[in-house]
């Protein structure tokens, strides 16, 4: 059966992606142990870091460590998406639908975090007080929270836009219609010429 190459071409990227995200996930990790382990290093002696004090909130580490987990089972989903698209099994796409969808929630909802997070108490900070390092902090932290989710948004957002295609569908048997029209075998035996011999 033919496989259209976008589906290769995804098929490919999701592996990539997974393995990324499975680098992320360990570098997480790491990076969680070290914030954790860094106060005690430092023996007290150590500047104001706001990225640790973020992490003492218990909201937010409860977050950090619900995404570690989660991020951990997309990774494996997505490699296993990657190789049902290669394959051109149908769940491969119907993984690669489900992860798109629930990367791009998970964007939003990252975006929804940040804000609360990092944006409004930067905000806060700012307003506390006209200090130029504040504003600026404020500045840096809307920016790189709204490029952040944007663009975290592209692929899960072209892997969905991909996946909804025709001769996509039609690859996968999942458009009867288009599968007839480029070629593809026919479920109905009646309408095959060479069915009958003596047709």
């Amino acid at each position: 059966m033919h496989r259209p190459t976008s589906v290769t071409v995804f098929g490919i990227l999701n592996l990539v992606f997974a393995a990324l995200g499975v680098c992320g996930v360990v570098l997480g990790i790491v990076g969680l142990v070290f914030m954790a382990n860094i106060e005690n290093m430092a023996d007290g002696a150590m500047p104001p870091n706001p990225q640790l004090e973020l992490l003492k909130n218990p909201s937010y580490q409860a977050y950090t460590y619900a995404m570690i987990g989660l991020n951990s089972i997309a990774s494996i989903v997505l490699a296993v998406a990657g190789i049902g698209l290669l394959k051109l099994k149908s769940w491969g796409r119907t993984l690669s639908i489900g992860y798109g969808a629930y990367a791009i929630i998970m964007q939003l909802v990252g975006l929804a975090v940040a804000f609360v997070f990092v944006v409004q108490p930067a905000m806060q900070a700012a307003e506390a007080g006209n200090d130029p390092q504040a504003q600026g902090q404020m500045v840096g932290s809307v920016i790189g929270a709204a490029f952040g989710g944007c663009f975290g948004l592209i692929y899960p957002a072209l892997l969905l836009f991909f996946m909804f295609r025709k001769n996509v569908k039609a690859a996968f048997g999942t458009d009867p219609e288009v599968a007839n029209m480029q070629g593809f075998p026919d479920d109905n035996p009646d309408d095959n010429p060479y069915a009958n011999p003596m047709s």
